[in-house]
């Protein structure tokens, strides 16, 4: 694909020939995902006519503006993790901000920080941690940006205590018409970045809302989010070496518990218990399959543990603990729990245990998560049927169990996803249990059949949800078209506002939803 006459000097004469690339060895690897054989199996993706390197929010500007100008597609990206990234037009460019990678400030009193696109997870935590703050780390792994995730969805390992999608304070946003807007306390002058809503009509839903419009209404060059008290070292107590790593945190402070109960009637009775307790930093329901191979050094120590472990591990709520203000607030939210487990029947992997030891890794991925990747190991490619949910605990589990289980055993028996029979989730609490959401993970095979199955998968447990009148999982771009109707047709208000914001439908044309309901 080209870019119209023109269109590509006008790049380089705007960010440096350095900055701008068309070489097809740097575009095709543009075009590529991990999801791509499941999201772009029948509409197709083309490779970018160019990748653009912007490095300051009037680079972008210029960008957007020449687009404009030229009539071409653009699509902003982060750290690149979802479908939504590769182009389904011709004359598509990247705005890649891998130079915008800059923490600007850290508000130790307010306890917020202004980030650059590119700043990941953990470059903001380990800076943040120097300064006795963190922040929640989104669980697809502390190497994504900041500033894309918190658009998306902001959760993270920590939202029970920290709260859910609660960090997105001002913002520096370029629409796509090129003109900067400033949005919560930004939009006051002098008012500074310490407020994500505002004096007067607060745009930051239509920023964000549910799940970002992924690059669809432009692109945000600078964020505010919200910090939060750490009381553990400053520097993020790892050891050991790839791929045998552990955390050591301060006994006092940060505690650990792997709980297990008789059924799930038990475990989610406690999880509401314990939100009702106001105690914990992360609770979380913890899956076999997620658990043994976050703890896998291969995919042979994965296969050879996995049969017996499916049948040891079910039912197990990870509890961490930390005593924020003082050593005694562990203590205290330690025999707040004791009793709660003890009420529900529950019982505790005894430290040192077989099962405990394949665990642990748990409490350092509640605060830094840093094995997603090996949830890649088993099949090739990992997703969750469709799950989310966001609505209560119980909520979250009827999903699960009515409809996004037979469908997994579905795609089971025809011999697409990995067998795994032991009906556990990945349910977890934020809010201190007010929301919650559940991740069926299903692993597969990286081809097209099976990508297939997966995403007409996802695609049933959004129609179903609106069915039966529950909440649904993402409803991304095209799939606006089927949970819009069902709920007082504001996917009708997101394409007027997509094509008064963007008329020319240029930046990531597809999103938030395209123009028309596919096919």
């Amino acid at each position: 694909m080209s870019l119209p006459k023109g269109a590509y000097e006008a790049l380089e004469d705007a960010l440096g020939s350095e900055h701008v690339c068309d070489d097809p060895a740097i575009t095709s690897a543009y075009s590529y995902m991990w999801l791509l054989y499941s999201t772009h199996a029948q509409s197709g993706r083309y490779r970018p006519a160019a990748v653009v390197l912007p490095g300051s929010t009037e680079d972008v500007q210029a960008i957007i503006k020449i687009a404009n100008r030229y009539r071409f597609n653009y699509i902003p990206v982060g750290t690149n993790l979802l479908p939504p990234t590769i182009p389904v037009r011709p004359d598509t460019i990247i705005i890649d901000p891998k130079r915008m990678d800059r923490i600007l400030e850290i508000d130790e009193e307010n306890m917020y920080a202004v980030v650059e696109p590119y700043v990941t997870y953990a470059q903001l935590q380990a800076e943040a941690m120097k300064k006795g703050l963190t922040i929640t780390v989104a669980e697809a792994g502390a190497q994504v940006s900041v500033v894309a995730n918190n658009m998306f969805q902001g959760m993270g390992g920590t939202g029970h205590k920290f709260g859910y999608n609660r960090g997105v304070l001002a913002c520096d946003w370029v629409l796509p018409t090129g003109d900067l807007l400033h949005i919560g306390s930004r939009g006051n002058p002098q008012a500074g970045w310490f407020w994500g809503d505002c004096a007067g009509l607060n745009l930051k839903g239509l920023l964000r809302a549910d799940s970002g419009h992924c690059g669809g209404l432009g692109m945000v060059t600078t964020m505010a989010v919200k910090l939060f008290p750490y009381p553990g070292p400053a520097v993020f107590p790892v050891k050991g070496s790839n791929p045998n790593f552990s955390v050591e945190f301060p006994e006092d402070r940060f505690r650990l518990n792997l709980i297990k109960f008789p059924d799930r009637k038990n475990l989610i009775d406690a999880m509401y218990e314990i939100g009702h307790a106001e105690i914990a930093a992360a609770v979380h329901e913890e899956p076999a399959s997620m658990v043994l191979s976050g703890a896998s050094p291969s995919v042979e120590y994965f296969w050879e543990h996995w049969p017996k472990f499916k049948q040891q591990w079910k039912n197990v709520l990870s509890v961490t603990l930390i005593g924020f203000s003082s050593p005694r607030q562990a203590e205290y939210e330690q025999k707040v729990l004791d009793a709660i487990v003890a009420e529900q029947k529950g019982e505790y992997l005894r430290e040192g245990s077989e099962l405990w030891k394949i665990g642990e890794d748990l409490l350092g991925e509640q605060i830094r998560t840093g094995l997603s990747n090996r949830l890649f190991r088993i099949a090739g490619d990992f997703f969750v049927i469709g799950g989310f949910g966001f609505d209560s605990i119980d909520h979250s589990y009827r999903m699960s169990e009515e409809f996004m289980w037979p469908l997994i055993e579905a795609g089971q028996k025809k011999g697409y996803f990995v067998d795994d029979d032991t009906h556990n989730d990945w349910l977890n609490s934020y809010q201190l249990g007010q929301i919650s959401e559940t991740e069926p993970l299903i692993y597969f095979e990286h081809d097209l059949q099976a990508g297939a199955q997966f995403i007409t998968s996802y695609m049933q447990t959004i129609t179903e949800a609106i069915k039966r009148k529950m909440a649904p999982t993402w409803p991304l771009g095209p799939m606006m078209y089927i949970t819009g109707p069902a709920m007082c047709n504001y996917h009708e208000l997101v394409l007027k506002i997509k094509k008064t914001l963007d008329p020319r439908l240029t930046s990531n044309p597809n999103y938030p939803l395209p123009p028309e309901p596919p096919a």
